[in-house]
């Protein structure tokens, strides 16, 4: 399923917006799980430090390498947002 199938299953979904199409279960699961996915993408998250200092996504793409600075504000492989703050 597409992203944009999945959105427009939701947009069906929506109670008061006009005649339903009918989606099977097994679509409109698949549907809340990509828009669930997307929705954590965007609470930030903090980089993982490796052995070597590198910083790395979640989804194990090195996003800073040590003694290099950078301003990724979402990783571009996995669109996750990342969190710079000191704060723990």
């Amino acid at each position: 399923m597409t992203i944009q199938e999945a959105i427009e299953i939701l947009k069906n979904e929506r109670p008061g917006c006009g005649e339903k199409v009918i989606y099977t279960e097994s679509e409109r699961c698949e549907s809340y799980d990509i828009a669930i996915s997307a929705s954590e993408k965007q609470i930030s998250k903090k980089p993982i430090k490796g052995k070597n200092g590198d910083l790395s996504c979640s989804c194990g793409l090195i996003i800073q390498r040590k003694n290099r600075r950078t301003c990724l504000h979402y990783c571009h492989n996995c669109g996750q947002a990342i969190d710079w703050s000191d704060e723990d």
